[in-house]
């Protein structure tokens, strides 16, 4: 067996997303003061590798304590992309090749590439594109969880994408890394989140599996 981080490195100076809220951790505790220390932290629930509860874009969405975590469990398929640039589409012709094995294991990452950016600019701005006939076609498979190294789905129609993924149950991760490093189109995926009653999203730990 070999394990495989697909995690981005993430810390409270981890880049996010231009307009919301950065991060903090500072301790309550400490072993000079205390005999142990303890941290609070103030995560911004969609930085770094993470998943979309239903909430993050439905008023009427469950939150992350309501998604079933066997979505984040289990065999993804990897669909290779890595032919998109900025902006790039990625269509229902790029899934075609794979859609037997999307069948089958209900889930699908799309390997773009795209995480070599994310120390630029262009990463949360540029990214290759989701379109909504894609999304539209996954969930007619019964798809239960996409995975993207994009730090979002669309960069235009981010709003109309998340909502026909979460309005039909499927989870999103974003951010994810390191597809390159993976030996075969079908993977072992773990990467549940904390299963925060209120949250709208939250950091994840990914890895593939490969036994």
């Amino acid at each position: 067996m070999k394990i495989y981080d697909l995690t981005l490195p993430f810390s409270i100076n981890t880049p996010v997303f231009p307009g919301t809220p950065g991060m903090n951790y500072s301790l309550s505790h400490t072993v000079e003061n205390d005999n142990y220390n303890l941290g609070i932290a103030s995560i911004n629930s969609h930085a770094g590798t993470h998943t979309d509860a239903p909430r993050h874009f439905l008023d009427e969405g469950c939150c992350l304590n309501d998604v079933d975590i066997h979505k984040y469990i289990g065999y993804a398929v990897v669909v290779n992309c890595t032919n998109k640039t900025a902006f790039g589409e990625i269509t229902i012709d790029d899934a075609k090749p794979y859609e037997d094995l999307i069948k089958e294991h209900k889930k699908v990452i799309f390997h773009t590439g795209w995480s070599n950016y994310v120390n630029e600019e262009c990463f949360f701005t540029d990214y290759p594109t989701i379109t909504e006939s894609l999304a539209e076609y996954l969930v007619d498979f019964g798809v239960h969880m996409i995975g993207v190294e994009a730090p979002s789905l669309n960069p235009e129609k981010y709003i109309e994408v998340h909502k026909i993924f979460l309005s039909n149950g499927v989870a999103v991760v974003e951010a994810l890394t390191n597809l390159d490093s993976l030996p075969q189109d079908i993977i072992f995926f773990s990467g549940a989140p904390v299963g925060m009653a209120e949250a709208d999203g939250f950091p994840i730990r990914a890895v593939a599996i490969i036994f």
